[in-house]
């Protein structure tokens, strides 16, 4: 069940699989201790995930998940497409299957804490291996949902360290505090963003053109699938932002950081965020996760 008064995605514990609300700091069923403070660094992730279907579309076909446990957050966009709800299905799939690699005890979802950076990312890898063939199966099976794919872009954030497995052009952003600027930290698999890698467009005539959400790259293609890996780190009150193409065709990077930063609630930046694309004409479904590491309640400033 749904907890009450949900304001955006819920977090969803990895030890038992309950919902809570998005700032739980610990699970109503389990009590497994939730989004709670990093001791050694003072610091303490908040989060929001937030869909919308935008303007112009009557469903959406983007798919969303927020896990945490131990103070640990795993977050997945999924942006699907195909056509006839296939779309819709094929990322609620990879949502479902990415719950499915990590959540409960017999799956290691409560020892997470304890893995090495390479052990998570294969987790991560692995994760996304198995929702590409769970959509590709699907769409083997019945003939409604051929040539249904989607995006995958999880996220997992420890201590100060956020490690990532990618593919299709959701997007993953580091947005630095101190010197208020935003990083991309994916790339676009998409045949337009090829052209700019390769010089034949620039990023004007590539935010223009008519194939410009045409992928090469995505989950459902077939069951042998190249996965980008990444990992970074982060320091005192930078932020996290996940997004589907849906924000990124009307915002620029710049409106991005402009509105993460000025608040350090990612319930009000996630509203903000879908807001403004909304106002500019929300041609797309709309999906944005922003988390925030912010400095724990009573600890001191770095």
């Amino acid at each position: 069940m749904l907890p009450e008064n949900l304001n955006g995605e819920p977090l969803t514990c990895l030890k038992c699989g309950t919902y809570n609300l998005p700032t739980a700091t610990r699970c109503a069923h389990c009590n497994a201790p939730l989004l709670i403070p990093d001791e050694n660094l003072g610091t303490q992730l908040r989060l929001s995930a937030r869909t919308s279907a935008g303007k112009v579309r009557s469903s959406n076909e983007d798919s969303l998940g927020i896990w945490s446990v131990d103070g640990l957050v795993l977050a997945l966009v999924a942006d699907g497409m195909g056509g006839a709800a296939a779309g819709e299905e094929a990322s609620r799939l990879v949502v479902e299957s990415v719950q499915a690699s990590f959540t409960g005890s017999e799956r290691g979802g409560d020892q997470l804490a304890a893995l090495s950076e390479d052990e998570l990312l294969k987790r991560l890898q692995t994760a996304i291996e198995r929702a590409n063939c769970a959509v590709v199966e699907r769409a083997r099976r019945d003939i409604s949902r051929r040539g249904m794919g989607t995006t995958a872009t999880l996220a997992l954030v420890r201590n100060n360290r956020v490690l990532a497995a990618h593919v299709g052009d959701s997007r993953l952003y580091l947005v630095d505090a101190r010197d208020r600027t935003i990083r991309q930290i994916t790339s676009d698999h998409s045949f337009v963003q090829a052209l700019v890698a390769s010089g034949h467009l620039t990023l004007e005539q590539a935010r223009r053109h008519p194939m410009g959400h045409v992928l090469y790259r995505a989950l459902g293609q077939s069951t042998e699938l190249e996965i980008d890996l990444h990992r970074h780190t982060l320091q005192s009150d930078d932020r996290i932002v996940l997004c589907s193409d849906g924000l990124t065709r009307h915002l620029e990077d710049c409106d991005i950081a402009e509105i993460v930063l000025r608040t350090e609630n990612p319930t009000e930046a996630t509203l903000d965020l879908i807001e403004l694309a909304n106002e500019r004409g929300g041609e797309d479904n709309i999906s944005a996760i922003v988390i925030h590491l912010g400095r724990a309640e009573g600890a001191q400033s770095r």
